[in-house]
């Protein structure tokens, strides 16, 4: 089957629930878009099936069902072609979500807003999507990642033309854009950047706070890549080579106290 246009989203619901299903259609079709195409499925073997068959653009998917979890079932998937937003009554796995780059992560009862937000970044997606077709291994091994009890130290990056698997490390600092973000990174020893459809707030929860500090309301900095502190007329760090960035002067006493209680050698 091909797969529609952004102008008529193909989705596929997936929750144990049967009335959960029901209730998240009628509030799509009702609140969102009448003309959104909307299947549903009960269990990920169901699920797997209609993914196949359907194609479909995105998967709102719950995560605690019986016999199989969501991230379970995404681990199995290779790379998958659809994007992802977790709808779940549960909000202990927002960072496992995120870190498998999903659209969004809904709360139940699902607010119509946030609902509708969800929809615009599925269709600005999906507008320009590209999906590479490389390196399945890993995906599965970040999938494996979002396990409970896994150790996590990489996440996948992702916009319209490629895919980037990154070290936590090789991360430089990410760059509040009002609800998105720009994330800069090294990639075979150059400077990349990326930008990302989730808030700086989404990252400095999600980074590991041993190695990052949010310097400044707009700048979430990798102390690995602290090159100097300049304090003339306004306090800034040098990031790796070249990039200068302020420091909020009501963050400074705190920063410069995290640097002093912090050691960043190599583990």
């Amino acid at each position: 089957m091909m797969r529609n246009s952004s102008n008529h989203l193909s989705i596929l619901i997936v929750d144990d629930e049967t009335e959960a299903c029901r209730n998240l259609k009628n509030l799509l079709l009702t609140f969102v878009d009448p003309c959104l195409h909307i299947d549903m499925a009960h269990n990920t073997q169901e699920a797997g099936q209609l993914i196949d068959s359907l194609r479909p653009d995105a998967v709102f998917l719950d995560i605690d069902m019986p016999g199989e979890n969501a991230f379970s079932f995404l681990e199995r998937i290779p790379i998958p072609d659809f994007e992802i937003v977790f709808v779940t009554a549960y909000d202990e796995y927002a960072i496992r979500a995120f870190r498998l780059n999903a659209i969004d992560y809904l709360l139940k009862p699902v607010n119509i807003q946030e609902l509708t937000d969800a929809v615009k970044k599925l269709r600005e997606r999906v507008s320009y999507k590209q999906l590479p077709d490389k390196n399945r291994q890993q995906y599965s091994e970040l999938a494996k990642q979002a396990t409970p009890g896994a150790r996590q130290h990489q996440i996948i990056l992702k916009d319209k033309n490629r895919w980037e698997v990154v070290d936590f490390r090789d991360i430089l600092y990410v760059e509040a854009q009002t609800s998105y973000s720009r994330i800069y990174f090294l990639k075979r020893g150059a400077a990349e950047h990326i930008m990302m459809s989730h808030s700086i707030a989404t990252y400095e929860e999600l980074l590991p706070a041993a190695l990052f500090y949010r310097i400044h309301k707009s700048y979430l900095v990798n102390c690995l890549h602290l090159k100097q502190i300049e304090i003339a007329d306004a306090p800034m760090v040098v990031i790796h080579e070249s990039f200068r960035l302020p420091i909020g002067r009501r963050r400074y006493t705190g920063f410069r106290s995290f640097l002093q209680m912090n050691s960043f050698a190599d583990e």
